[in-house]
């Protein structure tokens, strides 16, 4: 069994060496990362090769974990955490799908950021993990059209990425001069942006009216760069309210560079259905950017992608439509929906509402072999103590051992905290699990939920 932990311990390194501070840890999600998180403008970090296992090698002939052996080693730091604080949450095996603990599971709570799972699941089980967001440019005579395709991750230049970093992103330079390149003789030009793709309002219910400035997302647009920094080289710079005027702006100083000028006012408008094409770039496949948004807890990427899986289903990019989309494509999976309310696809707003029993069947199916298209839901959540908003968690005595062993997506806002993720327990079986804290306080009860996870990591769950 050491070596099996061993062998665990290293995979979990060889998977993120040399680029756990690759990702721009967004601070609602992780508040104490800020001075430790590498100031890179988009997180990109390495990624697995394709034929890596998912997981590292399970014990095939682990005893088969007992629900009184869980309930015994989640006992007293259950009840420590609920001194300060409301606790809902379950555990169950991934192999059997056995329910080992649980405390109203079926209890709808504010899920914050873990709500990411269920916009991941729904990207990668409807959209597919080869699906890309493009970002177009088309032309009417000396008229050319910016068109935003909901690629938030796009960026200014090559310069603003590592020449190594995963998953690579598009860039304006490139698209700036495919288009100078289509317009031929032609040096002068009008340029009208085209963010149509997107529709309703820019701001969710329950979200707070200051998340642009504290830089947690820009008003969400089917048409941005550099997700709307105010400074592209700061990832905790504030956002711009303007995020379409932006990407105008630096789009237009690109073709200048191409030798083109842009004449007259740049303004936004939808693009003629008898323009031709100029440029197309694409961003990393759906693979990567539910990776990046895992791990680094990106709201506007989740946002993009929820809108993606709205238009896949003839829905409407909007909030709702993107709320309603997900929750379909995860009701598609098998796993439960009832008490399921979304107001959004990132987990920013304080009007959400999932119970643990929906989180850990989507990471359940996650685990299946019957869904290998879900496969970077499990890479791309946090390592404990290695990567993402887990960076400088689990690090602790009483933590510390499920460190490099333990994957979670975390979950912050005010007055909530969660943790919901996978455990191999000593006996080498794996456990699926969510924790949902309410009338939280984080310098209290993020620990606290780090102690109770890693006593899963701990557990001889085959005997009380």
């Amino acid at each position: 069994m050491r070596t099996f932990r061993a062998a665990t311990l290293a995979v979990a390194i060889v998977v993120v060496a040399g680029a756990a501070g690759g990702y721009a840890v967004h601070r609602h999600d992780d508040q104490s990362t800020r001075k430790a998180a590498v100031k890179r403008p988009t997180p990109l970090p390495s990624a697995p090769a394709p034929r890596d296992p998912v997981l590292p090698q399970l014990d095939t002939a682990a005893t088969r974990p007992l629900a009184a052996g869980v309930s015994a080693a989640l006992r007293k730091s259950a009840a420590a955490l609920e001194r300060g604080a409301h606790l809902v949450g379950e555990v169950i095996d991934a192999r059997s799908g056995d329910r080992l603990w649980s405390q109203d599971p079926h209890q709808p709570e504010p899920p914050a950021s873990t709500t990411k799972l269920l916009t991941a699941a729904a990207a990668l089980s409807t959209l597919g993990p080869d699906y890309r967001l493009t970002t177009t440019t088309r032309r009417l005579g000396r008229t050319v059209y910016l068109i935003g395709g909901g690629d938030p991750t796009i960026v200014r230049a090559p310069s603003s990425y590592g020449a190594t970093a995963y998953p690579t992103p598009a860039t304006m330079a490139d698209l700036a001069r495919q288009t100078a390149d289509s317009l031929g003789r032609t040096k002068a030009v009008r340029l009208r942006l085209d963010s149509t793709a997107w529709t309703g309002p820019t701001a969710a219910p329950g979200w707070k009216p200051l998340y642009v400035t504290e830089g947690d997302i820009t008003p969400p647009s089917a048409l941005e760069v550099d997700e709307g920094r105010v400074n592209p080289r700061d990832p905790f710079a504030s956002r711009t309210l303007h995020p379409i005027a932006q990407a105008g702006s630096v789009f237009a100083g690109l073709l200048r560079r191409n030798g083109i000028r842009v004449i007259g006012k740049v303004s936004e408008g939808r693009t003629p259905a008898t323009a031709t094409a100029a440029g197309s770039v694409a961003s990393a496949p759906m693979a990567g950017l539910v990776h990046r948004m895992l791990t680094a807890s990106d709201d506007d990427l989740a946002e993009a992608i929820g809108r993606a899986v709205a238009a896949h289903a003839h829905r409407p990019a909007s909030f709702a439509g993107a709320a309603r989309a997900v929750v379909d494509a995860v009701h598609g999976l098998r796993a439960p929906v009832a008490g399921v309310t979304l107001r959004d696809t990132s987990g920013l707003s304080h009007d959400n509402r999932i119970p643990p029993r929906t989180l850990v069947e989507v990471l359940r199916a996650a685990t299946a072999i019957g869904h290998p298209e879900l496969r970077s839901m499990v890479t791309g959540l946090p390592v404990a103590g290695l990567t993402g908003t887990l960076a400088t968690r689990f690090v602790d005595k009483a933590s510390r051992n499920a460190a490099g062993v333990l994957r979670a997506k975390t979950g912050t806002l005010t007055g909530v905290n969660a943790l919901a993720g996978l455990v191999v327990d000593r006996n080498g079986r794996l456990l699926v699990f969510a924790f949902l804290a309410s009338a939280a306080t984080p310098g209290v009860t993020v620990p606290a939920l780090d102690r109770l996870a890693s006593r899963l990591e701990q557990c001889g769950c085959d005997r009380a």
